[in-house]
């Protein structure tokens, strides 16, 4: 009886033995196909560039995942992100969309400068398996107004230098332009001297600034992320009044209509009046009309008298007065006397030889007398000349070269 209950236990330790091992060896099996299968990246993660505000998106694809997990991680603050298809952080701008347990893809909303940075895709394999993307975020130029200037106001001959500081990232360059796409004109060093349209540079700097250089001028920032930012910078430059006068004598007719002009350059802008010598202020009226066009720290004075008289014609006064000076311009107006023309009956008062030509005539042909107004014909060329010649038989040797000089077809008897 002994032997039999001995006989079955060894029988059972055996088959015990027996399935252990079987059991052993279909590990070793299943740890072998699990290592032929190890989840492996598809491709690397890009690196990603957005510009600030956008959203962006940060993909992570991984083959033959299984049962292994994925996960998204910062790695600068080595925050965890996500953990396979779940949203760890607490950040509401990051989500995660993911599919086939193949594709996983961070999302950040509302992107920030803060959240540029390194971004890690991570499976759990034993050892770990990772790829990092990069995520660069873009900032449109923005100007430093507490660091930039203002308008200026400033005397003419002296040095200006007009700033502007921007940020944004990349860094951003600084144009310069003016308003009116005028050029700007610069002096570089000695003998140097640059005329252009623009300038680039954060400082624009004007040796012994002038009057040409008034005006508003475009400080623009730009770092090929839209968009560009501008601002503008007035710059006034101060200078006495100064007068040109185109023409300081003018003629007219009384009756007419005659008009004075007068140009001046002022900064600040400046009081400008017609007077005439030794009277006083000149007003708009019937038969007078001051205007003025200004432009910028220009200004046409004209004066137009549309009906002239005597009293009219005399010495006239423009003048230009600012805070910094005064000076005026003197205009001399004076008549013109009005031409008078002769009557058809002018030759009647002249005196004439044998009632045949007029004696301013007698010297002349035929064909130059026939210009006047005269009943009878001119009589013939020979006989004009025959009694010419008679009437000088007894004049002097010199009046008769002189005639003959005057018409040598003359023929002279003595």
């Amino acid at each position: 009886m002994c032997f039999l209950l001995e006989t079955y236990l060894l029988s059972l330790v055996l088959v015990s033995s027996v399935y252990i091992i079987e059991v052993e060896s279909n590990k070793v099996i299943d740890n072998k196909e699990q290592t032929d299968v190890l989840p492996a990246f598809a491709e690397p993660i890009p690196n990603v560039t957005v510009a600030l505000g956008r959203e962006a998106h940060v993909p992570c694809v991984v083959n033959n995942l299984e049962t292994y997990r994925a996960a998204w991680i910062r790695v600068e603050t080595k925050a965890i992100l996500t953990i396979h298809q779940h949203v760890i952080t607490r950040n509401y701008r990051i989500s995660l969309s993911h599919s086939d347990n193949r594709n996983f893809i961070l999302q950040i909303k509302e992107v920030k400068e803060s959240d540029r940075g390194g971004y890690m895709c991570q499976i759990n394999t034993v050892p770990m398996m990772s790829q990092v993307g990069y995520l660069d975020v873009l900032v449109p130029p923005d100007i430093i107004v507490d660091e930039s200037t203002s308008d200026v106001v400033t005397r003419e001959g002296t040095n200006v230098t007009l700033t502007c500081k921007a940020k944004g990232y990349p860094e951003p360059n600084i144009t310069w332009r003016r308003e009116d796409d005028e050029p700007i004109p610069l002096i570089l060093g000695i003998g140097k001297k640059l005329i252009s349209s623009s300038y680039d540079g954060e400082d624009l700097n004007i040796t012994r600034v002038t009057r040409v250089h008034m005006g508003a001028y475009l400080c623009i920032a730009s770092n090929g992320v839209q968009p560009s930012v501008s601002r503008r910078m007035l710059l006034h430059v101060q200078f006495p009044p100064v007068l040109w006068v185109p023409n300081q004598l003018v003629g007219a007719h009384i009756g007419k209509e005659v008009m004075l002009d007068c140009h001046s350059e002022a900064y600040p802008v400046s009081i400008n009046f017609w007077k005439k010598k030794e009277g006083d202020m000149i007003l708009s009226n019937e038969e007078i009309e001051v205007s003025l066009k200004e432009k910028a720290y220009k200004v046409h004075m004209r004066l137009t008298i549309s009906n002239l008289h005597a009293e009219d014609f005399g010495t006239y006064i423009c003048f230009a007065k600012n805070s910094l000076g005064s000076t005026e311009g003197s205009i001399r107006l004076y008549e013109i006397p009005i031409p008078t023309s002769i009557s058809n009956d002018a030759s009647g008062k002249f005196k004439h030889i044998n009632s045949d030509f007029p004696k301013h005539q007698s010297l002349g042909s035929a064909k130059s007398s026939r210009g006047f107004n005269m009943e009878k014909e001119p009589p013939a060329i020979e006989g004009t000349i025959s009694n010419s010649a008679e009437s000088w038989r007894n004049k002097p040797l010199l009046s008769i070269i002189f005639l003959w000089i005057m018409n040598p077809y003359i023929r002279i008897t003595f």
